[in-house]
């Protein structure tokens, strides 16, 4: 009887002591790759239908806890050069657990500079398409025309601050002002947990703030009393959305919904360019055209500036949003403002987050170039044509 009995016993240690039932693996971020910022942690869990909760922690602190595939959360890892421990932990609706650990490396160097991280944020297109499936080794990054090593790298949705700036002048009233209402409920709406945004409304004097949140009724808070009057000042305006969001932490924005026309800012416009070149945020600037007029008329006129004037300020606007990496989105109607606060969100969650130490840094003051180049395909040759890459021009090197 007992020769019977002990293959029996030796199958049951053998199943007990094999493969845990749950296997998990880290998939992002890659091993050896350097974490500064913010990280998106992705896991393979399997087998993933039986999972009830996974939980993901960075150096002890848990972020994020999820119940259904994908698995995949981001977090803050601050901009220290330091090592950090990534842990998934996946639980099975009977009990069972798997895990995994990661620990991303310091980067090593024989003296320690203090250098900051500079991310870029990079929209790349080809034949009117975008290009969503670039590895990091086929994006080379230039500052000062010399080729720099990615350190940081992540595909698709980075969390964003934003500050919304919502021209409310008399030439808003009636259907534009609610339509610029509709594209803030709009960009609202599409916010997901980890985005921030702060809404500013304005003429030629502010007339409505809320504070950052990533909760929509807080960020809507009173824009449904909001009316259209006064003149505008989007100069001084949109200084101070580039100001408040300095010392904020990933990527920031502002996106300007006006017609460009100031007829009462205290600053000049070579006054933004200079902070938009000193600040790390995007400009999207969401052009109203004036009603019946042809685009890029130069046929704006005031008591206060001359048609040449405003063609200037409207160029320099166009200069501010293309400097940092934004862009402007022309409309011509009222019903095109909400659509156009949905195509920046869509644009903002298809850019590329790459991350790189300036070589030769001197922090004195000066303007450095940066450019992105695509090369897929080619070998080492860069694919000049083939992609259309857009990203920050530049910084300045305090």
């Amino acid at each position: 009887m007992r020769l019977a009995v002990a293959p029996v016993a030796l199958l049951a240690w053998l199943l007990a002591t094999a493969a845990p039932a749950v296997t998990v693996r880290i998939t992002s971020p890659p091993p050896g790759q350097a974490a500064y910022g913010v990280v998106k942690v992705q896991a393979d869990v399997q087998p993933a239908g039986a999972i009830s909760e996974v939980t993901f922690a960075v150096d002890g602190r848990v972020f994020a806890t999820l119940q259904r595939a994908p698995f995949e959360a981001s977090t803050d890892v601050g901009p220290d050069n330091v090592e950090h421990r990534f842990e998934v932990v996946a639980a099975t609706t009977v009990g069972e657990t798997g895990r995994a650990q990661l620990v991303t490396p310091r980067i090593e160097a024989d003296q320690e500079v203090q250098v900051e991280l500079r991310q870029l944020f990079v929209t790349v297109h080809r034949e009117g398409k975008k290009v969503l499936d670039l590895r990091p080794e086929e994006l080379r990054v230039f500052d000062d025309d010399k080729e720099q090593r990615i350190v940081t790298f992540a595909g698709g949705d980075t969390p964003f601050t934003a500050v919304l700036l919502l021209d409310s002048s008399t030439s808003m009233e009636g259907a534009r002002l609610k339509a610029a209402v509709d594209g803030a409920r709009t960009f609202a709406a599409a916010m997901r947990p980890l985005d921030e945004a702060k809404l500013l409304v304005f003429s030629d004097r502010l007339l409505h703030t809320t504070p950052f949140s990533g909760v929509g009724e807080v960020l809507l808070a009173g824009l449904g009393t909001v009316s259209a009057r006064g003149g505008t000042a989007v100069n001084d305006n949109l200084f101070l959305a580039l100001s408040l969001l300095d010392g904020r932490q990933g990527r920031r924005l502002v996106v300007l919904l006006s017609d460009g026309a100031d007829s009462h800012s205290a600053l000049a416009m070579t006054d933004v360019i200079r902070k938009a070149r000193e600040s790390q945020a995007l400009v999207y600037w969401i052009r109203l055209e004036p009603e019946g007029k042809a685009s890029g008329s130069g046929s704006l006129v005031s008591p206060w500036h001359d048609a040449a004037w405003y063609r200037n300020q409207m160029s320099l606007l166009d200069e501010a949003a293309d400097t940092t990496g934004g862009r402007v989105v022309v409309v011509r109607r009222a019903d095109e403002i909400a659509p156009a606060f949905a195509e920046i969100v869509r644009e903002l969650r298809e850019q590329y987050t790459i991350g790189y130490y300036p070589s030769g840094s001197r922090h004195d003051g000066r303007w450095r170039k940066v450019s992105v180049k695509v090369s897929r395909g080619l070998g080492d040759k860069l694919t000049h044509g083939a992609y259309q890459v857009s990203t920050r021009g530049g910084y300045v090197d305090e």
